[in-house]
């Protein structure tokens, strides 16, 4: 029977073993949100859960589950609908994403989706691939794909555009239990999953779950309460409602069983731990009272009053006012002080742990074992020794182990580490378009002020040898009778319609071309056609012609050079199909005529004569994450394409068939993951960035 008019609450605990050892932390794919600020109408009362796993023995990135959570629960929250419509439209979302993930790496992963989503105490349950989920309350245990489903198993997501989905619907009451589970679970028992849920603790389930799981697995176990109502006195209405708090696990760092003195406290549910937290915040701020009159009569005798004798008397009396001030302020030391000694204990104490569970983990990776499981040490170590870097400097001792955990992902990766090192930092929030690159000078464009830049470069090019950026031209001012219209994108220009040869060409959102080079002024050109145009987003040169890529128009546009003009209205390049370029963010042309478009989310496209080629990535040791830049180099010396990857924090090399050739890490994966632009020169072999507001370059190997 459910519970009318009661919106449940939730309590998420994890459980996550690798190797036969439980990790202290949830599974990458584990998903627990409430809804975020700006949802889609009807989605702000919801609270999603998932799981997202693996079949066994596959192996996917942390930067896999991520991209795939942020798809599965932007697209639910922006979904309005029913739960059950916008569920198969995040599934749908989610299966779509893989699929093109799959053909992009050739790597195809077959994954399996368990979620839910709560309102009130209303349950919905989704199931699409090789995951499992159970229900458990008082009138029995609810197995979900039951067992006479699984006689035709699910398809994993990402083996077509639609996904193959179960869906379910309950009424849950307080004390319920969810486990949302990999398919590793399927083999225990109704009785046995019961078992494990008896005490009504997450705690305890957790590890009545660990001792009959797979050494390989992961649950997320969701445990449905009544909300915990407010103590303030004259409190009216629904109380707040909480944010789905995650129960840790406290596994020691080795197979030993802790000591009594190391017992962890039990996890309290039904509001148990909310209750104990606020009596001792009630219990202190009594103390806190005790010692503030404890301290208000020492003052007193200190100072006392009415004394005859004392004929200092008035010169040393302070009101009562000023003696409880003293007192307070005297507490108030005492009391930060206190807290200071223990956060900085506590501190140390965490430090401590986290570099203690990265060494467990590396000594595991060192240890060897299966692909999957070693690289799956590595990534835990890197994880525990960047959490313990966010707390304390890390000595030279812990960058070691850092940089040994970075090593041995690299070389499952194929990853070059390089060190970039910075040119210029531009204004704070600028966003920058280019670099381009031409002799020693080096042109960015910030798109947020509108302000097209030139470098100057020294003769090794890792300098530059101008103290502040030159302004070449500003957005809004007026050039040859022209107002200079929104940066788009820009290339170098050797021969095309324009009066001057060899010069920077930069397109504009409204159509212009503005041209420039140190021996010839600015000039602003208009090309023929541009009200047609939808969304601008690059600009390339083939054989004088100007190509512009056109997201919104799902168009290239072609202008043909014609003496020192581009006269004519452009010409479709796409004359029997019409592709999908919506979310094209750039372009590039070898010296062939074939055209490779780039998308967002890392496929690449490749055209010639309007007709689109083969090209399927091969080798890719990691899909990419999403894109932001293309460059081309075909010179005697490289035929190669650069795509800058920020979402996964790199820079990958192919060859023009696709085939995957090496990617570019740095060092502390930080710059990267800002790409903006790049731009790559043979001599010397120096490839420039742009990330965030900042200029950098690092050197090929």
């Amino acid at each position: 029977m459910a519970v009318a008019d009661v919106d449940l609450e939730a309590l998420v605990g994890h459980l996550f073993i690798v190797g036969g050892r439980m990790i202290s932390a949830a599974s990458p794919g584990a998903i627990a949100t409430p809804p975020p600020r700006r949802v889609a109408r009807g989605r702000d009362a919801d609270s999603f859960f998932g799981l997202v796993s693996l079949a066994p023995g596959e192996h996917q990135p942390a930067v896999f589950y991520e991209a795939l959570s942020d798809e599965i629960t932007g697209t639910y929250f922006n979904t309005s609908g029913s739960i059950t419509s916008a569920l198969r439209t995040a599934l749908s979302a989610a299966s779509e994403h893989i699929y093109r993930a799959n053909r992009r790496s050739g790597d195809y992963a077959t994954v399996g989706l368990a979620c839910a989503v709560l309102r009130g105490s209303e349950l919905y349950v989704a199931i699409s691939g090789p995951a499992r989920a159970f229900l458990v309350q008082p009138e029995g245990t609810r197995r979900m794909p039951g067992e006479f489903e699984l006689a035709e198993p699910l398809l994993p997501l990402g083996a077509e555009h639609e996904p193959d989905v179960r869906l379910y619907h309950y009424d849950v009451q307080p004390g319920d239990f969810l486990i949302l589970a990999d398919p590793t679970f399927s083999r225990l028992t109704d009785n046995t999953v019961r078992q494990a849920t008896s005490t009504g603790e997450i705690a305890d389930t957790l590890n009545n779950l660990a001792t009959v799981a797979s050494e390989n697995c992961a649950c997320e176990v969701i445990k449905f309460v009544t909300p915990l109502p407010e103590e303030a006195p004259g409190a009216v209405g629904k109380p707040k409602r909480r944010r789905l708090p995650a129960l840790p696990l406290f596994p020691r760092g080795d197979d030993e069983p802790l000591d009594d003195a190391e017992q962890p406290e039990p996890v309290q549910s039904d509001g148990a731990a909310e209750r104990q937290l606020r009596r001792a915040g009630q219990s202190a701020a009594r103390g806190l009272a005790r010692v503030v009159e404890a301290l208000r009569v020492l003052v007193e005798r200190w100072l006392p009053e009415g004394r005859a004798d004392n004929p200092l008397e008035e010169r040393f009396q302070l009101s009562t006012a000023a003696q409880l001030g003293i007192a307070l302020g005297v507490a108030l030391s005492v009391a930060l002080l206190t807290t200071v000694i223990y956060t900085a204990r506590g501190q140390t104490s965490e430090y401590a742990q986290l570099v203690r569970e990265a060494q467990a983990e590396i000594e595991r990776g060192r240890a060897g074992g299966s692909q999957a499981e070693a690289r799956a040490h590595w990534e835990y170590a890197l994880f525990y020794l960047n959490e313990a870097a966010k707390i304390r400097q890390p000595s030279e001792e812990i960058l070691a182990l850092r940089n040994e955990a970075l090593a041995a992902l690299d070389a499952y990766d194929h990853t070059t580490r390089v060190e970039p090192l910075l040119l210029r930092a531009y204004n704070e929030g600028s966003t920058l378009i280019g670099p381009v690159v031409h002799g020693l000078n080096l042109y960015v464009a910030d798109a947020t002020q509108g302000i097209l830049y030139r470098e100057d470069l020294d003769e090794s090019g890792a300098a530059l040898t101008n103290r502040s950026s030159r302004v070449v031209a500003r957005e809004g001012e007026v050039i040859d009778g022209r107002v200079v219209g929104e940066f788009v994108d820009m290339t170098w220009l050797e021969d095309g319609g324009v009066g001057q040869r060899n010069v920077l060409a930069v397109l504009t959102a409204n159509g212009q071309l503005i041209t420039y080079s140190p021996s010839w002024d600015v000039t602003v050109n208009v090309l023929p056609g541009a009200d047609a145009w939808g969304s601008p987003r690059a600009v390339a040169v083939f054989e004088r012609d100007l190509y512009v890529l056109d997201a919104g128009a799902n168009e290239i546009w072609r202008y043909v050079a014609s003496a020192d003009t581009y006269a004519q209205p452009p010409q479709r390049y796409f004359t029997d199909v019409t592709p999908d370029l919506s979310n094209a963010v750039d372009m590039a042309i070898d010296s062939n005529g074939n055209v490779y478009v780039l998308h967002a989310d890392g496929q690449i496209s490749k055209y010639f004569a309007g007709r689109q080629e083969a090209f399927v990535f091969e080798g890719l040791p990691q899909p990419v994450v999403q894109a932001t830049a293309l460059f081309l180099t075909v010179s005697p010396y490289d035929r190669t394409l650069y795509m800058a990857d920020p979402g996964g924090g790199r820079i990958y090399t192919l060859a023009l068939n696709g085939t995957f050739l090496s990617h570019y890490r740095d060092f502390n994966d930080a710059i990267f993951d800002g790409l903006t632009g790049l731009y790559n020169v043979d001599r010397p072999p120096y490839v420039y960035v742009t990330a965030g507001n900042r200029l950098y370059y690092f050197s090929r190997p």
